[in-house]
Order: C-alpha cells, then structure tokens, then sequence
C-alpha cells in the first residue's frame, strides 16, 4: 500500500490501514508525504482507503510486492530535476524578476488560479530575445543532484515519456 499527499502526514494512514503487517516505510521528499506498508489487501481494505483518504487528502494505491520497478514518472522540472524556477530566472534576463516572482504568491493567496498566474508570467517575458534564453539556460539552469541518474534508471526500465523527452 502506497499512499501520499502533499497536505497531510500519511505516516498514521499507514499504521492505521487494516490488514498491515509490520512497520511503514517513510518515504517523504520535498512537499510530499509519502509511506508504504506491506497489507494484505481486499474489499475491506479498499473500502476503509475509499472511506478514510478524501478527508485525509491523500491518495493511495495497492501494487504487487515483487517486481516493484518503476515505468512512469511524473515531476515538475523547475527544483525538482533543475535547481531553479526558470520563469523567474528569465524574468531576471528581462529586469522584471520582482514582478514575476510576485504572481505565484498571488496565486496561493487564491487571488488567481494557476493557469492565470502562469500565463501572466509568461506574458511578461514577451519580447525577450533568443540571445537571453541561450544565455539563461547556460549561465543559470542545473540540474539537481541524482537528475541523471533518475532519468537513466527510467530509460533502463523501458519508461516511456509523454509530453516531453527523457534525455
């Protein structure tokens, strides 16, 4: 049993998850809150995770013990696979990095939705020349620590990409 949520500590979901032997697993990074335990599943088990996860904001999933290799992965790039956040980095390239960085916090103060805040952003860096994107992405983007790695483990096990490349 895996489950995770970016609002909540899973760890006592996990304890508390009918059927589970032994201890969890916490595997937390970053924003997420993630635990894993071995269970032995069924229908009660999948009515107490339908019961219990909505009100606990989290999300979960039941997978076989052996053979647990990954093939999918989903990741923001910005401070997950690269160390920066690119718009704000390209709005410095334009001396607009103030304004920029502003709107995301305008976003989590619900005064705009997601989608609003990115395409405003972006309509700020209209006009900013190739020369600067050149130059931002060789001056200023890397890649975290483990990125290739992380990418190179995923083509060995044959995952496939949508919506962009793996390189």
């Amino acid at each position: 049993l895996t489950l995770v949520s970016q609002s909540q500590d899973v760890a006592q979901l996990a304890k508390a998850a009918p059927g589970g032997a032994g201890d969890f697993l916490d595997r937390s990074g970053g924003d997420w809150r993630v635990a894993e335990r071995e269970v032995a599943g069924g229908a009660e088990l999948v009515g107490w995770l339908e019961a219990q996860t909505p009100g606990a904001g989290a999300d979960w999933a039941i997978t076989p013990k052996g053979n647990r290799k990954k093939r999918l992965l989903i990741s923001d790039m910005d401070s997950t696979i690269i160390g920066q956040e690119c718009l704000d980095e390209l709005a410095d390239f334009a001396g607009l990095k103030a304004e920029v960085s502003a709107i995301p916090e305008r976003a989590m103060r619900g005064e705009l939705d997601f989608a609003g805040a990115l395409t405003q952003r972006v309509a700020m860096l209209k006009g900013l020349t190739l020369g600067a994107l050149e130059a931002c992405h060789r001056e200023r983007v890397r890649l975290n620590p483990g990125a290739r790695e992380l990418v190179a483990t995923m083509k060995a096990l044959r995952a496939t990409s949508s919506g962009s490349r793996m390189t």
